[in-house]
């Protein structure tokens, strides 16, 4: 059984780089990047990691790695997710746990499609917000949007790319602010 998101992070200020910085943004018809974002493994908020452990069985299939192997054992505290702590995804070979190995995407998507659910009660928020996230209150760009993101710099700024996920999560009100930001 899939839960609702119950808690979101409080947002104090916005980096407004998210208005400017650009990224290719279409990944599944990126043709050079090989899922570039997807390589370092995601952050998961332990109730995340339990919606996803509570339907390994169905998801199995769509990973190659086996559900033993799909999280880190280090539980590292962070009050801006909704319990309060969060894991990371393992790598593996060179890409996060979930990441197809035979093609391109990700398996809690790609899982999420074929069974007819949303991917937000399942996949990480953390993925399905990016190229922008949080921290510390603070709405910004993702690290590798600045830093090494091989499509950074063309395509659309990163908030309109993530507009839509930016409501879903953090709520419909914060786009109205974020809108008159944005000018």
């Amino acid at each position: 059984m899939l839960l609702p998101i119950s808690s979101v992070p409080s947002l104090s200020q916005v980096d407004t780089d998210i208005f400017k910085l650009r990224y290719f943004g279409h990944c599944m018809q990126c043709t050079y990047c090989a899922d570039g974002c997807c390589q370092h493994g995601c952050d998961v908020n332990l109730a995340e990691r339990d919606r996803i452990l509570a339907v390994k069985d169905q998801l199995a299939p769509f990973i190659a790695s086996p559900p033993e192997q799909w999280f880190g054992t280090e539980v590292k505290e962070d009050p801006e997710y909704e319990t309060g702590k969060f894991v990371r995804t393992n790598v593996v070979k060179g890409g996060c746990v979930f990441l197809n190995p035979n093609g391109r995407g990700c398996g809690i998507h790609a899982f999420a499609l074929a069974k007819g659910l949303d991917y937000h009660s399942i996949k990480p928020a953390v993925c399905w917000l990016f190229p922008v996230t949080w921290d510390k209150g603070v709405l910004r760009p993702s690290w590798d949007v600045t830093e090494d993101l091989v499509c950074r710099a063309t395509g659309p700024v990163l908030y309109d790319m993530c507009r839509d996920e930016l409501g879903h999560f953090f709520g419909k009100s914060l786009l109205g602010e974020l809108d008159a930001l944005r000018g």
